[in-house]
């Protein structure tokens, strides 16, 4: 019987190879791949659709109520560290609390750091100076240099003492930084890495060791608009001239901060949570909105500091230079309070953290991080969560859809499902060949219903679930779910 069964499987591979009109499969191996883009979608059918996800607010992490922290903290940095995950921030004094001034001190860049990614400690460093002491938890005095981000690099060929490695803008462009620890920084180059950019927001570098190469990602302008360009470097020192960002038949909207990065658990997808920048007119309706009287007071300043919203978005790539980028916000600025709808709303840190959830009997989620309340105020940094995987999924109500890939080719004996349904809802599966024809004990029928809520489960067929007799071989998926989402699935060993 299993003899029968694989030459079954082996004869239809034999004419799916000969036929004339099979496509030259998409290489997946064992890597994961997130239901975020059409890169290896055929088709849809019935009502399945993309369905952008949303973080779930949870705690706030962290009050900036320090002196030398004033009403403006952002730009945060996050990453893990071994046992320790760090956290880099920039302090700035925005307006003072009755709106009626701007910019009482210098920026600073700040240091926290974390265990657990819930509970985060300021600790006292000694080494930057404020009002007299040195009792803060301040690392670098920003001294004609902003919008610090850093990251650890874990380039092979990483050169002793720059284990950590950092940027900020300052005259003439974007500087670069590094560090033995983490904690001490100084200048990598005294001339600037990178000079065509305006860099006047969060500028955001890394390494990426799939491509190994570094990836900077950085403000600049065009007709007026605010964007996102790219620039790309072997060894940090020399790097390729910015090119503007592309999104495809997106509008061309403004947009501030970038957030991009490889997703850990698919590194040749990149992810980004570019802040969007919308100027609003003034109408009775922007009166409306949370305390007018500080908006106003703002706007004396300069109008967009009242006027301007912005929102947070979400975007992916697998080239790191063409993005799809979502129209719908990824975050609202959320329901009306005090102090929100402001110019700063949505601002994403920097780095996704894998953190245990509240519960433990659950499975781990992803801690992103919000800044709320700038501008009059102690800043507070609200801990985010997402399902693992969770960005966007593959949605069908209960009258059903069905997605149909490209031909692909993988490597490994089974397929695992990260997904969600409801208590009458399933997801099954069918493997066909490259042509479309359901494979002998792959098809719809002999796959049994999944059900249920999970970030790792195999699909079983009548048969079992071992698939490696297709290992190697050119096919097709073809999902088809009922009251169900489908957010990332991979072939394994």
């Amino acid at each position: 019987m299993f003899i029968a069964k694989h030459l079954a499987i082996i004869v239809a591979y034999v004419a799916a190879v000969a036929s004339p009109t099979a496509a030259e499969p998409i290489d997946v191996g064992s890597r994961r791949e997130l239901m975020i883009d059409d890169a290896l979608i055929e088709r849809f059918a019935g009502d399945a659709h993309w369905q952008l996800q949303h973080p779930t607010p949870r705690e706030i992490v962290l009050l900036h109520d320090a002196p030398w922290e004033g009403t403006g903290c952002g730009y945060h940095t996050v990453f893990r560290d071994g046992d320790l995950i760090r956290m880099y921030y920039i302090a700035a004094q925005l307006t003072n609390e009755d709106g009626s001034r701007f910019a009482g001190q210098p920026n600073f860049v700040c240091y926290a750091e974390s265990r657990d990614g819930k509970s985060w400690v300021k600790p006292t460093l000694g080494l930057v100076e404020f009002q007299g002491s040195k009792q803060n938890n301040i690392i670098l005095s920003a001294g004609g240099l902003d919008n610090f981000s850093a990251f650890k690099d874990t380039n092979p060929a990483c050169r002793a003492g720059e284990g950590y490695k950092g940027v900020s803008s300052g005259p003439g462009g974007l500087f670069a930084l590094k560090s033995a620890d983490g904690v001490h920084w100084s200048r990598l180059k005294e001339a600037p890495i990178i000079s065509k950019g305006t860099f006047d927001s969060h500028n955001i570098t890394f390494w990426d060791p799939l491509r190994r190469q570094y990836w900077a990602y950085v403000r600049d302008f065009h007709s007026g608009i605010r964007d996102i360009r790219v620039s790309t470097s072997a060894d940090f020192l020399t790097w390729t001239e910015p090119q503007l960002l592309t999104y495809g038949t997106g509008p061309d909207e403004a947009l501030y901060t970038n957030g991009v990065i490889p997703y850990p658990r698919a590194p040749h997808i990149f992810v980004g949570f570019p802040t969007r920048y919308t100027e609003r007119d003034v109408t009775p309706v922007l009166e409306l909105l949370p305390d007018w009287p500080h908006r106003q007071a703002r706007m004396k300043i300069h109008p967009r500091f009242g006027t301007a919203i912005t929102d947070g978005l979400f975007m992916s790539s697998r080239d790191g230079h063409t993005f799809r980028r979502w129209g719908e916000a990824f975050v609202r600025p959320g329901i009306e309070r005090k102090h929100n709808w402001l110019y700063g709303d949505g601002y994403q840190n920097w780095g996704l953290l894998e953190t245990a959830a509240d519960d433990p009997d659950a499975p781990p989620e992803l801690s992103v991080y919000f800044v709320e309340d700038n501008w009059k105020r102690a800043t507070r940094l609200r801990r985010s969560t997402l399902r693992i995987d969770g960005f966007v999924s593959l949605q069908a109500p209960l009258s059903g859809g069905e997605l149909v890939t490209k031909p692909i080719r993988f490597i490994g004996h089974e397929l695992s499902l990260n997904f969600s349904t409801s208590g009458a809802g399933s997801l099954r599966v069918e493997i066909q060949t490259a042509d479309g024809q359901p494979l002998p004990n792959f098809t719809l029928s002999d796959c049994y219903e999944q059900f249920g809520d999970t970030l790792d489960r195999r699909v079983i067929w009548k048969a079992g679930h071992d698939v490696s007799a297709l290992s190697g071989k050119a096919v097709r998926l073809r999902f088809v779910l009922k009251d169900a989402d489908l957010f990332s699935w991979k072939f394994s060993d």
